[in-house]
């Protein structure tokens, strides 16, 4: 069997859905990297069903977080970990003027109709809050 010439280059989109179907993330990907004067831009598309919504604000957050000690010592109550960043932004509904879409978002809105928001998250530089002191008992 001959394979096509034309070949289209897929792209693989992770999407995430609410308990009650009420509202859905789609993203483009689940990895950012920092390239230490700036970190990617997370950018993506909710779809909300204004039905099940029924005039509540949706939002979305995003948390950078440093994990450090073992998965299994959670159990007991201690959590290993130390948020880093947070950032909100409110998508449904829509709030001031919306920049230009990013192209993954362009075809997402194509693709999935009225219902669907844009939401671009920047994470800003290093800051030095983010640096934490930790004495012991001497």
């Amino acid at each position: 069997m001959a394979a096509s010439a034309k070949t289209s280059k897929s792209h693989v989109i992770f999407k995430k859905v609410s308990r009650d179907k009420s509202v859905t993330i789609y993203l483009g990907k689940r990895d950012y990297i920092d390239h230490v004067s700036q970190v990617e831009p997370v950018d993506g598309v909710i779809l909300v069903d204004p039905e099940l919504v029924k005039g509540k604000k949706v939002f979305v957050s995003l948390t950078c977080a440093f994990r450090y000690g073992q998965d299994d010592i959670d159990v007991i109550g201690l959590t290993f970990r130390r948020d880093l960043y947070f950032s909100r932004v409110q998508v449904y509904p829509p709030v001031g003027a919306a920049s230009a879409p990013t192209q993954l978002q362009e075809s997402l809105l194509k693709k999935l109709g009225g219902n669907t928001y844009p939401f671009l998250l920047t994470v800003s530089a290093p800051d030095p809050w983010l640096a934490a002191f930790i004495y012991g008992s001497s």
